[in-house]
């Protein structure tokens, strides 16, 4: 697994050290929403670039009182 190399202020690094927080584990569950958040985005992105699938509007209640008409309902 590779190791990457991240900068803190001297503050934060004192209190993480003092809480005992599990720095490699936070910072993966951290870097694993972001490229989530960022994949979800560009894909919101897409469907909304991407052209509707038609253009037609379709009248359902206008079918469904064409059926009830046509079979005496």
């Amino acid at each position: 697994m590779p190791k990457i190399s991240i900068y803190v202020p001297d503050a934060l690094y004192a209190e993480v050290r003092e809480r005992g927080v599990a720095v490699s584990a936070v910072a993966q569950q951290a870097l694993e929403q972001a490229v989530r958040r960022e994949r979800n985005a560009a894909w919101r992105a897409a469907a909304a670039a991407r052209a509707p699938r038609t253009s037609h509007v379709i009248d359902t209640s206008g079918l469904l009182r064409d059926v009830r008409e046509e079979f005496g309902e």
